[in-house]
Formats: structure tokens, C-alpha cells, sequence
């Protein structure tokens, strides 16, 4: 399986490095006004959200490392409107084959040319935050409990081995099963979230779902376009981690995903598309394939960016509860614990999390799902938030399900050993192993690929 179904779909779109230089302000934080701050040191501040300077009496030059444009020079712009007398300085370079990877890797190690902020994606998120004189521990920069200001499951991804807090995200990723309305009707008799949640609560259900829908379309309707929807709802219902003390750990879930996958290969209600691949995109408006994985950002990502225009905003998808709550995707800051500038890094990072003024406004600019509690609570009760392509409220939706999603299972290992099981796994669906040799397979592509960082029984 192509791991580009691991990674946002909107940074697909991002190549090269660039560098711009925008202006807003920052100037030293400090506890008394007479005097001045170390801007090397964690400023003073009353509260996680709470600062005791005003944004426009900060001044100063700010570098920030991002590998998606798009979404990078849009916050640095309202941190601008903000923050109208800072210098920040924008590099941009697309993770194309790990490139942005290597790039601040590098830099950390030669101490050299280190952005004072710096974007993680979750894929390794994880990496970063524990690697030596990575991300600062940004505890001393706030006081009071994150998890009661911003979602939990985001606070667990941004906090390195050794406890500490290094890296936060403007974005909860939760993800669910997004459905053709359309279908549902015709096949199953109902559109109502509610009702199609309930024909996903379970293994068996889902199976019986698959086959239902094959029988009562004469074999035209497909349950899911390929394997790796549902794979990654699984993946979200593990109660342990891929790694856990060092060793490779295979949850009873994911041997559970292997029965159930196989079980609607041979029922002829999986597609076998490859994620992200056109086949799998033009299936976005087909009449077959009846479900997809649907993370917050896949309503504009993956359903309306496949959708013809006459398509678009018609009401024709919905969404319902996957088998357990889980999340796909997001983006994490931090700032390098050698930053000359950790006040103003600081703020940025603040700015972009913590701000619940900017977090709804980057909710309805963006269509991001965004992690502030008070912010999601808001939008949650905002008629204006129905999207036009569900019907639904995502912050209604959503809201009740990002408190219970495992943030623990994520390591920094995870992009490598889902990518051999997915390898595995489609040789296995495909008739040329038997479940056995999969296992095998798997097990023996983590030792080529990880080495001894993980031991393999």
C-alpha cells in the first residue's frame, strides 16, 4: 500500500523550498516592564492562553519551518494581523520522499540554520519530540492542566518518552466513516448517521453489511473502495501501540482487521483500490463503492476535491461512528531548545492553539477541525458550521468522540511498520500467502526496516 494513504492530502500538492518574510512584531516578554526578558528563557505568563504583554508590543524576527505552504503562510499571515510588528520568516520544503525530514534532522544535529518553531506531521511527530535538543519542553511556558484547553489525545501525540510536553497541534484529526447517502437508501434502507453507525459498531456487523449490500445490489455495490479504510479504523481501536518496551506488539484488533478484511475480499465487498490513486479518486462519485475513511479535513480533501462541481455542496455524503473513535492525520509545533527567540516562538505557538479567537477563525476560514476545547464547544452550537456536503455539523459530529481517541498508540515508528503490514496484508488479500506467511512477511520487513530500534519476536 502506497503510504501516501498515511500522509494529509493536502501537502501531496507541496513541492519545493521557499522562503518568505513577513512582517508583524514581537518584542521581549517580562515579569517586570522595567526591565528585559531573556528572550532565551521561558517567558512569564498567568496562563496557558494568557500573556501579560499586548501582541503589538512584541517585535523581533521569527523563523518558522513548515513542510505545507498552504496551510503555513495562512497562520503566519493571522499571527501578522495579530502580531503587526514582527519580521517572520517563512521556509517551506516539501517532505517529498522525507526531504523536509532530513532537512531539520540535519540541522539539529549541526546546531546550524534551525527554525525557532517547526511543523511536525503525525506520521513523525513522534521522532522529533524525542530526539535530543529537538522540540523544547514547553511546561514552563504555561501553567494550569493543556489537557482542559485543548483536545487530550493531541497533548499524548506532542509528549516525547520522558513525559514532557514539546509539541502542540492547532488541529483534533478525528476521522469517521463517510458514506454516499444515495446508497444508503437504495441498499440499505436508511441515511440516517445513526442507523449506519450502528451497521459498523462491530466485525460481524460489518461483514454482514458488506454482504447485504452485495445481495441486494446483485453485486454492484461495494462496502469500501479498498482494504486501507478500514485498516485505519482498526489501527485507531488498538489499546496498544505497534512498539511497546521496545518490542514489536501486534494488538488482538489488528488480528481481528485480518479476518474481516479477508472476509469481504472474498465476499466480493472491498474494491482493492489503492489509496490515493485515480481509481480510488474517481470512485469519490460512483454509485459502487459506498464508504470511505473520512478524517475531519477528508470532507474538503477527499470528498470535495473528487467531486465534479455540479456534485459538490449537494448534501449527498454523511457521516457515522467508525467501529471505535480514531484519528488520521494533523500537524504539531514546537520550538527548538536553542532558540534565540523563545518568547516570540512561544507566542506563535500560543497563538495558533491557545487563542480561541483565532482558532474559530481559523475553523471557518480553513475548514480545519480545530483543538481548542472552548472554540469546538462554540462551533458545536453554530448553525453556520453545517457542512454542505454532509448535512452535519462536524463540531457536533465530532465534539463527543475526540475525548475518547488513544493518542498513546502513536510512535515514532508507526509509518514504517503500518507500511509493512499494509505491504503484507495486500499480498495476502491477493491470494499469494496464506495468513501465516503474512504475519511472517510483516514481521520480517519491520527487522529489515527498523533494525535494532525494535525487537521482533
Amino acid at each position: 500500500m502506497n503510504s501516501k494513504f498515511l500522509r494529509r492530502a493536502a501537502s501531496l500538492a507541496v513541492s519545493g523550498l521557499m522562503i518568505t518574510s513577513l512582517m508583524a512584531g514581537c518584542n521581549n516578554e517580562s515579569k517586570n516592564p522595567d526591565k528585559t526578558a531573556d528572550p532565551t528563557q521561558p517567558p512569564v505568563s498567568t496562563d496557558a492562553g494568557q500573556s501579560a504583554k499586548k501582541p503589538e508590543d512584541f517585535t523581533g524576527t521569527l523563523v518558522v519551518g513548515h513542510f505545507n505552504d498552504d496551510e503555513a503562510s495562512k497562520l503566519v499571515a493571522a499571527f501578522k494581523e495579530k502580531y503587526p510588528n514582527v519580521d517572520v520568516k517563512l521556509e517551506i520544503t516539501a517532505d517529498t520522499d522525507g526531504a523536509y525530514q532530513t532537512l531539520i534532522t540535519s540541522a539539529l544535529r549541526s546546531g546550524q540554520n534551525v527554525p525557532d518553531v517547526y511543523a511536525s506531521e503525525v506520521a513523525f511527530v513522534k521522532r522529533f519530540v524525542n530526539l535530543s535538543d529537538g522540540y523544547e519542553d514547553l511546561t514552563p511556558y504555561f501553567e494550569g492542566d493543556l489537557k482542559s484547553k485543548l483536545v487530550p489525545y493531541t497533548i499524548d501525540i506532542g509528549t516525547s518518552d520522558d513525559g514532557k510536553i514539546r509539541a502542540l497541534s492547532h488541529q483534533a484529526a478525528a476521522a469517521a466513516v463517510g458514506y454516499k447517502r444515495d446508497m444508503a437508501k437504495q441498499y440499505l434502507g436508511t441515511d440516517d448517521p445513526e442507523e449506519i453507525g450502528k451497521l459498523f459498531s462491530s466485525a460481524d456487523e460489518i461483514v454482514k453489511t458488506g454482504k447485504k449490500l452485495q445481495e441486494v445490489s446483485g453485486k454492484k455495490a461495494i462496502l469500501f473502495p479498498g482494504m486501507a479504510e478500514l485498516m485505519r479504523m482498526y489501527l485507531g481501536a488498538r489499546d496498544h501501540a505497534w512498539v511497546e518496551d521496545g518490542k514489536l506488539t501486534i494488538d488482538p484488533k489488528m488480528e481481528e482487521f485480518v479476518d474481516v478484511a479477508k472476509q469481504l475480499r472474498d465476499a466480493g465487498a472491498e474494491g482493492g483500490l489503492p489509496a490515493w490513486e485515480p481509481q480510488w479518486s474517481a470512485a469519490i462519485t460512483d454509485d459502487i463503492h459506498f464508504a470511505y475513511a473520512i478524517p475531519t479535513w477528508g470532507v474538503p480533501w477527499i470528498i470535495d476535491a473528487n467531486q465534479p462541481e455540479d456534485r459538490k455542496n449537494k448534501g449527498d455524503w454523511g457521516l457515522a461512528k467508525a467501529p471505535a473513535p480514531y484519528t488520521w492525520g494533523g500537524t504539531w509545533f514546537g520550538m527548538y531548545s536553542k532558540s534565540p527567540n523563545k518568547e516570540l516562538a512561544w507566542e506563535f505557538i500560543k497563538f495558533i492553539t491557545l487563542d480561541e479567537e483565532q482558532s474559530i477563525a481559523w475553523a471557518k476560514k480553513s475548514g480545519d477541525f480545530i483543538s481548542n476545547l472552548a472554540a469546538i464547544e462554540t462551533l458545536s452550537n453554530d448553525p453556520e458550521m453545517v457542512s454542505e456536503t454532509t448535512n452535519q455539523n462536524p463540531y457536533e459530529f465530532f465534539g463527543p468522540m475526540i475525548k475518547d481517541i488513544n493518542g498513546a498508540i502513536i510512535t515514532e515508528h508507526d509509518d514504517k511498520i503500518t507500511n509493512a503490514f499494509q505491504d503484507a496484508m495486500l499480498t495476502y488479500l491477493a491470494g499469494n500467502t496464506t495468513k501465516d506467511q503474512m504475519w511472517a512477511q510483516f514481521k520480517d520487513q519491520v527487522r529489515s526496516d527498523l533494525g535494532d530500534k525494535v525487537t521482533v519476536e
